[in-house]
């Protein structure tokens, strides 16, 4: 834990980070151009993947941010978009139902729970697809849905520090959303990959 809070400090402190923060907290609110934040994050992640050091990616190349965000779309938004949407629904469906039947006292607790399993699992899961991605160059290795759920959940014990701190950021720069997200991704990502990179089998075989 230690060494997680210590990776964050070192990612924040570095020099170009808050220009990094400054466009990546404004864009987050610019719609159809949010989407370049995307790309920004799988630099990011290829970086860390391929052991190409820890500093900030550019901005100013919006084309390989354009290409990147091609790359890693499908990964995040199988990963990623989807289940927060469909747990969203589920959410929406089982709050109705309870408040018809005169449950409501239930209905923000078990219709939750949908939404607090996504995430929970979401994050290490576009974690380890995106890992799988890069060590392979195969989209097809981020749909293999057994294989990355075995993963994430077998090293979710670990990963449970960087979650909690994850969505402690956003809790606390709710109103600046968008900022605290940028800032909390970054160290989100590198200390998943930190547990999840060659974590097992999956990962391994991957790579063959």
């Amino acid at each position: 834990m230690e060494n997680m809070e210590k990776l964050t400090w070192e990612i924040w402190k570095q020099k170009d980070m808050g220009k990094a923060l400054l466009i990546g907290g404004i864009l987050f609110y610019v719609p159809v151009l949010n989407l370049l934040l995307m790309g920004y994050y799988g630099r990011w992640v290829r970086q860390l993947v391929l052991n190409k050091g820890m500093e900030l990616p550019e901005w100013g190349d919006g084309r390989t941010l354009l290409e990147e965000l091609v790359k890693v779309f499908v990964p995040m938004l199988v990963w990623g978009f989807l289940p927060i949407l469909l747990a969203g629904m589920l959410f929406w469906a089982i709050s109705g139902f309870l408040i018809f039947m005169h449950l409501g006292f239930f209905a923000m607790t078990v219709a939750l729970l949908p939404l607090a399993i996504v995430a929970l699992l979401c994050p290490p899961a576009v974690t380890v697809a995106l890992i799988r991605l890069y060590r392979t160059d195969q989209i097809q290795e981020t749909l293999a849905v057994t294989d990355i759920i075995r993963t994430v959940i077998r090293h979710l014990k670990p990963a449970l520090f960087p979650l909690f701190q994850y969505y402690g950021i956003l809790a606390l720069g709710w109103p600046l959303i968008g900022f605290a997200s940028f800032l909390a991704t970054l160290p989100l990502f590198a200390q998943l990959i930190l547990i999840y990179r060659g974590a097992d089998e999956d990962l391994k075989s991957s790579v063959n």
